[in-house]
Formats: C-alpha cells, sequence, structure tokens
C-alpha cells in the first residue's frame, strides 16, 4: 500500500514540474545569469577566482573594510618559513657561558670572594687594642650564650 502511495505523491510532484523548453531553443540562454557566456551581476559558478587574478601583485592587498583581496604570505621568502617551522622546541642559547659571567659581574649580581680564600682569616694587628679587646668580648659573649643554651634545649614543642 504504502508503494502506490508513494508513487501517487511522485505524480503529482512531476506534474507541477515546469515545461521542458521547446527543441528550437537554446537551454543556455533561460537562464539570464549565463547570457552569452559571460559573468552577468557578479555571478560565476567557479569557486575560486581565475588563475590570472592570483599571480598579479599589483594593488592594495586588504579591502578598506578589511577583507583580503589576494593571498600575501606574512613572511618575505620560504627559507624563513621553513626555519620557523623546522627547528628546536626549547629556545637555544643566545651568548656563551663567559659572555653571561661577564654581564652578571658587570651588573653586579657576582660576588667575589668564597672558596679557600674565605677561609683564611688576615692576621690580627697586634697593635690595635681596641680590636682585640672587641674580638675578646665577643668571644665571651658567645661562651656566655652556649652556657645559657647547652645543645638540643630549643623549642621542644611543649615537651618539657
Amino acid at each position: 500500500m504504502t508503494l502506490l502511495e508513494s508513487i501517487a505523491q511522485e505524480l503529482q510532484i512531476l506534474a507541477m514540474a515546469p515545461p521542458p523548453p521547446p527543441p528550437g531553443q537554446d537551454q543556455g540562454t533561460a537562464d539570464p545569469r549565463l547570457r552569452n557566456g559571460r559573468n552577468v551581476g557578479g555571478y560565476s559558478e567557479r569557486l575560486d577566482p581565475a588563475v590570472s587574478s592570483l599571480t598579479s601583485r599589483s594593488g592594495p592587498i586588504l579591502s578598506k573594510d578589511g577583507k583580503p583581496l589576494r593571498p600575501f604570505t606574512l613572511l618575505d621568502n620560504r627559507q624563513r618559513l621553513q626555519q620557523g617551522v623546522f627547528r628546536p622546541d626549547h629556545s637555544l642559547p643566545t651568548m656563551t657561558i663567559d659572555e653571561y659571567l661577564e654581564e652578571e659581574k658587570k651588573r653586579g649580581g657576582i660576588i667575589d670572594g668564597g672558596g679557600e680564600q674565605s677561609g683564611i682569616r688576615p692576621e690580627p694587628n697586634e697593635d690595635d687594642l681596641e680590636k682585640a679587646d672587641e674580638e675578646t668580648m665577643k668571644a665571651r659573649a658567645w661562651d656566655e650564650f652556649k652556657e645559657d643554651n647547652p645543645k638540643g634545649s630549643g623549642n621542644t614543642l611543649n615537651r618539657g
């Protein structure tokens, strides 16, 4: 039964179709957009512009409303494009270690001294009694601190 219904619907659709053009008339002229084989009113079945318009290098790249009028490349040559694609993922160093250390010394980021030289104490001047008394008082204060605060008597977390 459904086949008969679908055939009846198809006959109704075919009855509403426009009549075919007379055999003497050219079928291409029936469409006003294709008159004389020319592009009338900006209509074209092509999806891309003609190759000649792509290769022309004259005129502006963008229209006044910001739409591109022709293809363009952001970089100046193919080699720079390839260098941008085929390069390491990490940043490469721009200076050697020695150059970096020189720059840090100029900025004041490196402290001189340390190492073996920092362990060598300058010999005290025997004639400077004030300096000797100051060092003696400092050593006595440290001894008293050590006696008052024996090792391990710091924060005991309230256990004693």
